[in-house]
């Protein structure tokens, strides 16, 4: 019942099926997972299909590293019935055993709590010889959601109303009148200048994001199947801010931002914040990930939204497969973390 698709044809009925999925994600688009080919990965499909269509599934990356190879499931798999996970996991172990991976990881999106996108956590989903922990931390895996319930939201002013703090409404609402040029960046260099944003804050604020030329074709593509927004707001023809949001699962998710810093404040992040609520309850999301994660002040901004998080149970799970190998790999691992960028950079240099 599992098939690998590789026609463009099935990659988009998959995507169509994860974009309406409750429990779907960006991270299991094809566009998305087919992204990690710059750096000499391979990737795969999992689909669990049945007369009725697709029922579940996953994605894969198989990683090579240092001559390590690794069988990574970022986000699921994903099911109608637990009967479907569990089979799509045991058509895992024997990929990842098929292609010589010396271990295979998932993080399945179930948890203790009540988050519509997440299955409630039943430790049946485990197969045996598998422990909590993430092993593999070079492609990368969503520990959870910090929701924003859209349910029973009907306008923007509502929603802006339950946010907790009076100061911070105050401030939405002088992002809300300050930034109103807001535009979608559709073409290739609209798209390359919005993300040179992003680049810019993620370099001041210490942080890495991929590079351009890795991502930019990815982004597009998913622009221009409306998967993708790239929200900005410019003032005087200048660029002031910008930020990624992807639908998946009937709800969207903040991928990454950028916004120049001005005084006094525009408040530009709060506004595009906003903006994506907006669509979100215009298009009758069910709710809006704003993203785990960030520094200290960044997971203030976001709780100020009246964010509720809400983290996977035990978060990812790994086997070993070939114990010598994966204990060879721990060593190294010790040395690589540092350079997890400049490995980045030297493998796209030998894939070429």
């Amino acid at each position: 019942m599992i098939q690998f698709p590789t026609t463009a044809t099935d990659f988009e009925a998959w995507d169509a099926f994860v974009e309406q999925y409750p429990q779907g994600a960006h991270l299991l688009y094809s566009d998305w997972l087919h992204s990690y080919r710059n750096y000499g990965f391979q990737t795969e499909i999992g689909v669990y299909q049945t007369a009725e269509g697709i029922q579940g599934g996953f994605g894969a990356v198989i990683a090579k590293v240092l001559g390590f190879r690794f069988y990574i499931i970022p986000y699921g798999p994903i099911g109608t019935a637990p009967e479907v996970i569990q089979a799509c996991l045991e058509a895992a172990v024997n990929r990842a055993q098929a292609v010589g991976a010396c271990m295979i990881q998932f993080t399945i999106p179930m948890g203790t709590q009540n988050c519509r996108p997440m299955y409630p956590f039943h430790k049946d989903y485990i197969p045996q010889g598998f422990q909590s922990g993430n092993a593999f931390k070079y492609v990368y895996s969503s520990p959870g959601f910090n929701w924003v319930d859209l349910t029973g939201q009907k306008t923007v002013e509502g929603l802006i109303e339950s946010f907790p703090s009076a100061s911070f409404r105050r401030d939405v609402r002088s992002g809300m009148r300050k930034n109103e040029q807001l535009s979608y960046a559709l073409t290739p260099d609209e798209v390359a200048q919005a993300y040179a944003l992003c680049q810019k804050n993620a370099d001041e604020n210490g942080y890495q994001i991929r590079s351009w030329s890795d991502i930019g074709p990815t982004l597009l593509n998913l622009i221009g199947k409306g998967r993708l927004k790239l929200l900005t707001t410019t003032s005087d023809g200048q660029l002031k801010g910008a930020g990624l949001f992807l639908k998946a699962g009937h709800y969207y998710t903040y991928v990454m931002g950028g916004t120049v810093k001005e005084k006094p404040t525009r408040h530009t992040g709060h506004y595009l914040q906003m903006k994506a609520l907006e669509m979100a309850l215009q298009e009758g999301m069910d709710g809006y990930n704003i993203s785990l994660g960030g520094s200290e002040g960044v997971k203030a901004f976001k709780g100020s939204f009246g964010t509720v998080p809400y983290y996977f149970h035990e978060g990812t799970y790994y086997r070993v497969l070939k114990p010598i190998r994966f204990k060879i790999f721990r060593y190294f691992d010790t040395w690589i973390k540092p350079y997890k960028g400049r490995i980045a950079k030297l493998l796209k240099r030998i894939k070429r």
